[in-house]
């Protein structure tokens, strides 16, 4: 499946997590939320998108082989 990424569309891969900072990221707090937060201003100040940007975060798990 094929997708043309937007001039807007802002996708970041954070690498791997432990679980419980990714639980507070659905929060909206913990480091993961941080660390997305402060990448989003960088790009905001450097002109690369639009002040008014707002991110949408999607936290995928991998599936095991076991889940099948």
């Amino acid at each position: 499946m094929s997708t043309l990424q937007k001039e807007n569309t802002i996708i970041l891969d954070m690498g791997s997590a432990k679980k419980d900072d990714i639980k507070d990221l659905q929060y909206g707090e913990g480091r993961l939320f941080k660390r997305i937060a402060r990448a989003i201003e960088e790009l905001k100040q450097s002109g690369e998108v639009a002040e008014n940007a707002q991110p949408v975060i999607v936290v995928v798990k991998k599936k095991n082989d076991k889940d099948w």
